[in-house]
């Protein structure tokens, strides 16, 4: 799965060779031309990081900033800004950039910053991601008081036990959680589920928002101890893809490899 960025550049033809780096490493990067197109933009699409340039015509980057902060948006931001601008500099990093690289900038060095601040990225969302209003979850956006799930702006039918599943995982991202626990949370949302209608209910909310369900990035399985929840879609922790061999009943188990041999 490619990692989408919002690079937002007034003259994409200026620092092209920026953004084509980018594309060129597994990313998917989508070019906004000011940093009101980018609020706006992101009211129904959140990306994994956005790169920013200071000095767009209608907003600094700072002011840029502050408008995301006060939305409730924490995707990770890295500001390009001008050499001898280091007010702007202390500005922007007092406002939540994550990173901001000086000009002239090496595209290598632009690259290195981004996937620094990529593996960093998931410990800044701990927060329950309901305090924020929306979840960026690849292409999707979801959305917890609408209580809707969508695509590009575009709303996705949920069953109501798909749906919730989905929030709890949104609600602890990058905390594994064994089966037990979520059954005993979905339980308490009035979804009540056993261990084998639960990996059915995994299956089907895979086969909604991941890009290849039999290799799942964003709802992944850590063998015999449950399933993790990583919004950008990276790695968090070492993981063996069992899809439905996480601590079966023990008298079961010679039974239940034979079925997780196909999966």
């Amino acid at each position: 799965m490619k990692t989408r960025i919002f690079f937002v550049e007034a003259n994409p033809a200026i620092h092209g060779n920026l953004r084509d780096v980018l594309d060129s490493r597994y990313m998917d990067v989508h070019t906004l031309s000011s940093g009101s197109a980018l609020i706006s933009r992101m009211e129904h699409d959140v990306p994994a990081l956005i790169v920013l340039r200071d000095g767009l015509p209608d907003m600094r980057a700072s002011a840029v900033l502050r408008a995301l902060q006060q939305a409730g948006h924490d995707t990770p931001v890295i500001v390009i800004g001008d050499t001898l601008d280091s007010v702007e500099l202390i500005v922007c990093l007092e406002q939540g950039a994550d990173d901001y690289v000086r000009m002239p900038c090496n595209p290598r060095e632009l690259l290195s910053r981004v996937e620094n601040v990529l593996r960093r990225a998931p410990h800044k969302s701990r927060t329950p991601a309901s305090t924020t209003g929306k979840c960026g979850i690849g292409d999707f956006v979801l959305d917890f008081r609408a209580h809707m799930l969508t695509r590009h702006g575009v709303p996705v039918a949920l069953h109501s036990s798909t749906f919730a599943l989905l929030r709890l995982f949104a609600e602890h991202p990058l905390e594994v959680l064994s089966r037990r626990v979520i059954a005993d949370k979905l339980r308490g949302a009035g979804e009540g589920h056993c261990d084998r209608s639960l990996d059915v209910l995994v299956c089907r909310l895979r086969r909604i928002v991941e890009a290849d369900p039999s290799t799942p990035r964003l709802i992944q399985t850590i063998r015999g101890r449950g399933y993790v929840f990583t919004p950008s879609g990276m790695s968090a922790v070492p993981l063996e893809y069992d899809e439905l061999d996480v601590m079966p009943p023990e008298p079961a188990r010679k039974q239940v490899s034979a079925v997780s041999s196909y999966a």
